[in-house]
């Protein structure tokens, strides 16, 4: 029965995480990789767009968990495809017993820092730009 429950919770965070990245980042085509893609899945990934042929493949290969227990992001993240194009990110909801129930008690984005860096150095030329540009 804990399997079953643990493979649903996991499912469901999979699959509200999908809504919440189609509506955050407006990128509509953002399915679960178990939908779409067996291969993607099997290569730890778990959000992924639609028809990546037609749509284009995300810039983020992401695998979400839903845990109890601390993740090993070490781990995880090297067992994720290493394509320069992309970056590995891990998205944890851990989760606590609490009276019968599981409560989430936080959510977390891992990602590597040469990742992070990058991606700030990135943000902040953006935003430097539109200054210049009176935006």
């Amino acid at each position: 029965m804990r399997g079953s429950r643990n493979r649903t919770a996991g499912l469901d965070f999979e699959r509200r995480t999908a809504i919440k990245v189609r509506e955050c980042f407006k990128w509509p085509y953002v399915v679960t990789c178990r939908a779409e893609s067996r291969t993607r899945d099997d290569a730890k990934v778990d959000l992924i767009n639609k028809d990546e042929p037609i749509n284009g493949r995300m810039i983020y290969d992401i695998q979400c968990k839903n845990t109890t227990v601390n993740v090993n992001y070490h781990k995880l993240i090297g067992e994720m495809p290493d394509i320069e194009e992309t970056i590995p990110v891990i998205l944890h909801k851990k989760t606590e017993k609490s009276g019968g129930r599981f409560m989430p008690v936080g959510e977390y984005a891992i990602m590597k820092a040469d990742d992070w860096y990058k991606q700030m150095g990135q943000l902040e030329e953006f935003k430097r730009k539109e200054m210049e540009n009176g935006e």
